[in-house]
């Protein structure tokens, strides 16, 4: 067991670093102190859980306190850990893009102090929530990272639709606060303590409970990671955010801190049931679907992203599905490669999601617009940013040799293992299988479309301003991201390396080196694929320097204009047509009038989405029965007293339930 002195002492670097920086008036310093002092703390929380995930055991403390908490036990397991390592130095990575990619709002006079602080207790909240072993410390680092990302999300508070978005966010996250709560008070109520172990305890043993503590926790949990149905924050809440802030918010925050979550909980179970594997595996590929279509739709390319963050939280979860059905069957095999691959592509995502963030940030920051609508040709004024988006679409697409590649090939490798009980089963893991494969398809037509529109082609406001190539505080973070994405795909026995430990948590486990084995063929033709386009980009670079520069054959049009080229909509029409009942179509238009129109006309079409749309027509729906029962009980007294009767009776009830 190693010391947990390093790791608790981030804590107060982080915290003076946050009161540094809302103390100092200048911008600059302000980044300054928060930059620095999240280096000091990743290098304090590194150094101590690089013990743990080398299999030297657990870092752990507990401190006697006052009641109700009475004790605080902070324990980083593997588990913990693995978390640990990336979320912090992710962190650390986004403030580095946050300090060039706000410099225009500071030019205007903003304080950047309070959006550096708050950045590092986002921190703050990652060591809490991955070490803390008590369900009311566990609550208040909960609360500290919704609260520290509602508040960055709304940075730019003055537009409306930022405030609406950021009011979205926090009413979703709190929902999953209240569940989790919830859920926590009915294991008190059966422990009789707030401590994890306590909890651990009642939950490896069955019971009705545990079944429905494991819905409890799964929506909880479903909320902050934004599975579908329960995604319809997400998408406002990207576009409005600054790009780092929905980078993090993606990589970091919601997908790694929820999943963690509803892992923790369901390691305590000594053997989950089955039908709990097919709930994940079911929601998993349901958020994987409906999250990739709604990417091949999307004008706003971070609402696109933010779209895919569903879809890939969905091909996590349908990894941890594999691995709860194998935990049930006792097929250890088919278990470690659920759990391996969901695990692994939890760290791949964040990875090329945060990079393709920052390259959508890195256009926003250059032509003041994420509408793929209004762009085109940028790679010729911004080259290495197109480059790094480009790789972060490769590896989102599960495409060698990227980092998406290895752990998708894992999971389909549970899928397609044909090791499950029954003849029935192993259909139904083909099917999922095929949704993958479709997923991956449908990513790759998406990204196709995101990469086309914005960097390729001509620009199609030819009057919009495009800036120079990014600084390098905001090409740094994403070359290091593209770095982890290419080293992991061709390396994939590193990211393995990592969950050596995690893996070692499961009763079941018996080492991972059988996890990469089967699959060396593929490994090594991907990496043959690697080489392969090595060698194309230097021959073509090469070749490209001594080609003969000539005009490009127009195909008889001598004066070719922007209009010409494929807009989003147009790209992606044909599968949309396909998949209409899933993606509703809003028309806006101002046709011409008369033979000889004196205005021009104009068509516009957004594509909604179908669950927020539906849940607004419910909300409406329900403001209009209060108001109708409301007018009723000031005109019918009979109304009245029959509703003060029904209130009065579901007050009793409570009241008795709650003495008994």
């Amino acid at each position: 067991m190693t010391s947990p002195l390093l790791l608790l002492l981030s804590v107060p670097v982080l915290l003076i670093g946050a009161a540094l920086s809302l103390a100092l008036r200048a911008n600059r310093a302000s980044a300054m102190v928060s930059v620095s002092t999240q280096a000091v703390a990743t290098a304090l929380v590194l150094t101590s859980i690089a013990p743990v995930l080398g299999g030297f055991g657990p870092v752990e403390v507990v401190w006697p306190w006052s009641a109700p908490i009475e004790s605080i036990a902070f324990r980083v397991d593997a588990l913990g850990a693995f978390f640990l390592s990336w979320s912090l130095p992710m962190t650390l990575l986004g403030t580095v893009y946050a300090t060039a990619y706000l410099k225009p709002y500071f030019a205007k006079g903003r304080h950047g102090g309070p959006h550096f602080a708050l950045l590092n207790t986002l921190s703050v909240s990652f060591v809490i929530i991955y070490s803390v072993q008590n369900a009311l410390v566990f609550l208040l680092g909960w609360e500290i990272a919704a609260i520290s990302a509602w508040l960055l999300i709304i940075w730019d508070y003055q537009n409306q639709k930022v405030r609406f978005a950021g009011f979205n966010y926090l009413v979703s996250t709190h929902l999953g606060l209240f569940i989790l709560a919830a859920a926590f008070m009915l294991l008190n109520s059966k422990t009789g303590a707030m401590d994890f172990r306590s909890f651990g305890q009642f939950l490896s043993q069955p019971s009705r409970d545990r079944g429905t503590l494991f819905l409890l926790l799964g929506v909880s949990f479903g909320l902050k990671s934004a599975f579908f149905p329960f995604h319809t924050w997400l998408p406002r809440a990207h576009s409005a955010a600054p790009s780092h802030v929905s980078a993090l918010l993606s990589g970091v925050v919601s997908t790694a801190a929820g999943l963690f979550g509803f892992l923790r909980f369901t390691l305590f179970m000594e053997r989950p049931d089955e039908w709990m594997g097919w709930i994940v595996l079911t929601f998993g590929a349901l958020s994987a679907f409906f999250g990739v279509l709604f990417t091949t739709t999307q004008r706003d390319m971070k609402r696109l992203l933010a779209y895919s963050s569903t879809e890939n939280v969905g091909i996590a979860a349908i990894g941890f599905g594999v691995g709860y059905l194998g935990w049930t069957w006792g097929i250890p095999a088919l278990a470690m490669a659920g759990f391996a691959g969901g695990l692994l592509h939890l760290l791949n995502h964040a990875l090329f999601k945060c990079l393709l963030f920052y390259g959508a940030g890195s256009v926003y920051h250059a032509t003041h617009t994420v509408d793929i609508e209004r762009l085109g040709g940028l790679a010729k004024r911004l080259p290495r940013t197109a480059l790094l988006f480009l790789v972060g679409a490769l590896a989102i697409s599960a495409l060698p040799p990227f980092n998406g590649f290895i752990s998708e090939l894992i999971i389909y490798s549970g899928l397609l293992s044909g090791r499950a009980p029954s003849a029935q089963r192993n259909i139904v893991l083909i099917a999922a299988a095929a949704t993958l494969a479709f997923v991956g398809a449908v990513s790759a037509l998406s990204m196709t479309r995101a990469f086309g529109l914005t960097f390729l082609g001509n620009a199609r406001e030819p009057e919009r301003h495009v800036a120079e190539e990014e600084p390098a505080a905001m090409l740094g973070p994403m070359a290091l991201h593209a770095f982890g994405v290419i080293a992991l795909g061709i390396a994939p026995g590193v990211g393995i390396g990592l969950l050596r430990a995690v893996l070692d948590l499961f009763p079941f486990a018996p080492g991972t080196r059988p996890i990469l084995e089967p699959l060396m063929p593929a490994v090594w033709a991907s990496r043959a694929v690697g080489v392969g386009l090595l060698v194309a980009c230097v021959l073509g670079w090469l070749r490209g320097i001594k080609a003969r520069r000539s005009v490009t054959w127009g195909c008889g049009y001598t004066a070719p204009s922007p209009r010409m080229q494929y807009t989003g909509s147009s790209f992606a029409e044909q599968f949309a047509r396909i998949f209409e009942s899933f993606l509703p179509v809003l028309r806006r238009d101002k046709l011409p009038v008369g033979p000889f129109p004196q205005q021009a006309g104009h068509v516009g079409t957004h594509h909604a989405d179908p669950v927020e749309r539906r849940m607004f027509e419910v909300l409406g729906q329900g403001e209009d029965l209060v108001t109708r029962a409301s007018d009723r009980i000031s005109e019918q007294p009979r109304f009245a007293f029959a509703a003060g009767l029904v209130t009065l009776v579901v007050i009793g009830v409570l009241t008795y339930g709650a003495s008994q």
